[in-house]
């Protein structure tokens, strides 16, 4: 008779995950650098971070981690601001005032507690921030953010990555790089450049011909 356990799962077996250690060393530190996670570390199992963190650990652990994972859900489709801040504090982001979430926008739906929206921040229409990086050879998982009074252009990707204050990373963007005080970068990889003094105090105006609103 089955006893329906996984046996890919090395809780199953009550074998220790190299990767699981790591995770939770480096969140109690305060993930202050970016950890990277490599197949070696993932003993057993799928080399995937989904699996880490919502198949693998006590009970307690999972429960915790799924039920972030459902509030950036809710965060993720619901339509309106007010309600995308509403559940995406439940998943743990750490949100500030007046920030302005755009509908289709997309905040990593495993280790949301590791994003920060400062002051007065934007992420605009359709944007996407995580935290962690997925390669066939490593996961690289960091801290990402926004600071304040900073933009996420529409359908830009920030990944792994933070912009400074009254920094902005253009429309259809993307960056494993983060992003200085003060700066714009644009397209993928973006070009970082100094924002123009004519832009300091309306980033959204950065539009147009890049040569006209970088210094």
């Amino acid at each position: 008779m089955s006893d329906n356990k996984d046996t890919r799962n090395p809780i199953h077996r009550g074998e220790p995950c190299p990767a699981a250690e790591k995770l939770r060393a480096w969140l109690a530190a305060g993930a202050q650098k970016q950890l990277t996670l490599t197949p070696d570390d993932f003993t057993g199992m799928d080399f995937s971070l989904t699996t880490l963190l919502l198949s693998y650990g006590p009970l307690s652990e999972r429960l915790a981690n799924r039920w972030r994972t459902f509030c950036a859900y809710m965060g993720m489709f619901t339509p309106f601001t007010g309600w995308k801040i509403f559940w995406y504090k439940r998943a743990g982001v750490s949100i500030g005032k007046n920030v302005y979430i755009a509908p289709g926008v997309v905040l990593d739906l495993l280790l949301p507690e590791l994003i920060t929206l400062e002051d007065d921040s934007v992420v605009g229409l359709q944007a996407m921030i995580t935290n962690h990086i997925f390669t066939p050879d490593m996961i690289v998982v960091a801290r990402a953010g926004v600071g304040q009074r900073g933009v996420v252009g529409a359908r830009a990707i920030l990944c792994a990555a933070r912009i400074g204050k009254e920094g902005m990373l253009g429309a259809n963007s993307a960056t494993i790089r983060s992003i200085p005080d003060r700066h714009v970068g644009i397209g993928t990889p973006p070009v970082i450049r100094p924002l123009n003094s004519a832009y300091a105090n309306n980033p959204m105006a950065a539009g147009g011909n890049t040569d006209d609103q970088c210094a």
